[in-house]
């Protein structure tokens, strides 16, 4: 399906779609159960249960939401300028993988806690993606289905050294929902993916927690959420880099 006329009904399929998506994000954020913002046998917050409280404010959240995953549909389906099946997957999985890390990012900021249902999520988007990796080569030449369990083994495998050695020393440096949660993002994004979105999560989180020491915002024994740098780091790569790297595995 090419043409003028095509993409720009495509468009506005991807605007509807996109707003809605985002649209959806502070409702569904809103009605999450209690027990999944909590930890396992954590009896939730008074908070948590009321169904009057509202856990995120609707403006200008659901708006901001709705404005960018309209922009990334439109980002992602064009692929070479032209309307295809891979653009189309591409689309619809990164919709859904960036949907789950805008909730993701917003619980643990909020709650620090990684909702694992979310995480399943992003495999689910993975799941919509085995067909386009199947048949490509990474830039770093990782071929086929390797890509997806390459970028597990990279972002869960990393973390849970880190994890690891914090628990030997009695300091936890990180909780393991930032493990299951890289390693879900690296089953999406494969390992060049992965590895860039820890690198720049690292730098992005440090540089805050920098400057929130010399404004005396945090302590030194404080602890600063990860998974929002994870999410945020995550989502620009699917709106910047990713679609490139894709679009030289498949349509070149």
């Amino acid at each position: 399906m090419n043409g003028i006329a095509a993409l720009t009904a495509a468009s506005a399929v991807c605007i509807a779609v996109g707003i809605t998506a985002g649209l959806s994000v502070v409702y569904v954020f809103n009605r999450i159960p209690p027990s999944w913002l909590c930890d396992y046998g954590e009896e939730p917050s008074q908070e948590l249960k009321d169904p009057h409280v509202k856990r995120l404010k609707e403006n200008p959240w659901r708006w901001l939401c709705a404005a960018g995953l309209a922009c990334l549909c439109l980002r992602l389906l064009p692929g070479m300028g032209e309307i295809t099946l891979t653009g189309i997957q591409m689309t619809a999985s990164g919709l859904v993988a960036v949907w789950a890390m805008i909730i993701i990012g917003i619980a643990d900021k909020k709650y620090m806690i990684i909702p694992d249902q979310f995480v399943l999520v992003l495999v689910v988007a993975a799941v919509g993606m085995a067909g386009i990796y199947r048949n490509t080569v990474s830039p770093l030449g990782i071929e086929g289905l390797i890509q997806p369990l390459a970028g597990l083994l990279l972002g869960g495998g990393f973390m849970v050294i880190i994890a690891g050695a914090g628990a030997l020393t009695k300091k936890e440096i990180l909780g393991w929902g930032d493990v299951k949660l890289c390693a879900g993002m690296g089953v999406f994004l494969g390992a060049e993916g992965i590895g860039t979105v820890m690198i720049a999560a690292s730098l992005a989180s440090g540089a805050a927690a920098a400057a929130g020491l010399i404004r005396g915002k945090y302590g030194k024994d404080d602890s600063i959420p990860l998974g929002p740098y994870l999410c945020t780091c995550g989502a620009l790569y699917v709106f910047t880099l990713w679609p490139m790297t894709m679009q030289m595995e498949t349509w070149i």
